[in-house]
């Protein structure tokens, strides 16, 4: 691993700064009871749809709830919401993730004092989410998190969207490094491509999300049980900054 050559840290937010399960069920069965107006045998077929099978607790590696954003769901969910439009279900999510999801987020360790950590050591942050920047914004305030971040994109954000490489160099400009200088955060498919494709100098795929162990191996340099592990695989658990690469 190449965690010496490592400047700055990019990470995903759902799955990988708050356990994916735990926020993100929630909130899906609650829009898609709404689209389907409150038809539980039409909700289970809406979250099918987008990748989630409620009766088997199961996530499609690639789907739309685990890699995807808004419109990938609306999109999936257009052959079945009759009397909507692409627009207003994207819509209807749009709302609910930004309307819902910060108040149902749950940290995956001390956020605050991880962050304060990697900071101490000299590494600049950034967050790229399929989520919209409003709601990963609202998000990052409800916890107090905001200023730690020198750059924040959600899939409408106007720049590259993941899992385009160019999340990384846009990234690695906000923070003054190369994408080869940069670690890549995430726990899905989506992420781990994206920093592979980018030559970022670590990939690392961690267990908070939608996929597990079996299915992260091989697609990463790493597999973490949760970010918790990040500072001290980077050299700075003991609060001393790692010697890193120029």
């Amino acid at each position: 691993m190449k965690t010496r050559d490592v400047r700055a840290v990019l990470f995903d937010k759902d799955g990988t700064l708050f356990d994916f399960r735990r926020t993100w069920i929630p909130v899906m069965e609650r829009v898609s009871l709404d689209v389907s107006r409150g038809d539980r045998g039409l909700s289970g077929d809406l979250l099918r749809a987008a990748g989630y099978d409620p009766g088997e607790d199961v996530f499609l590696p690639d789907g739309p709830i685990a890699a995807g954003n808004a419109g990938d769901i609306a999109r999936a969910w257009r052959p079945l919401a009759e009397g909507f439009s692409l627009a207003e279900l994207q819509e209807r999510i749009d709302r609910a993730s930004s309307d819902l999801g910060p108040g149902a987020s749950v940290p995956v360790c001390d956020l605050s004092a991880l962050f304060g950590e990697l900071r101490r050591a000299g590494y600049p942050l950034g967050l790229a989410t399929s989520d919209s920047e409003e709601a990963a914004w609202a998000t990052l305030k409800r916890f107090g998190l905001e200023s730690f971040f020198v750059r924040v994109a959600g899939y409408d954000s106007g720049g590259a969207k993941k899992p385009d490489p160019a999340v990384v160099e846009e990234f690695g400009r906000a923070a003054g490094v190369s994408s080869g200088a940069v670690a890549v955060v995430g726990d899905t498919w989506h992420d781990l491509t994206m920093g592979r494709d980018a030559g970022a100098a670590l990939v690392v795929g961690v267990l908070t999300g939608a996929l597990g162990r079996e299915s992260l191996e091989g697609r990463c340099d790493v597999v973490l049980e949760s970010i918790a592990g990040l500072p001290s695989l980077l050299g700075c658990g003991a609060g001393s900054p790692p010697e890193r690469g120029k």
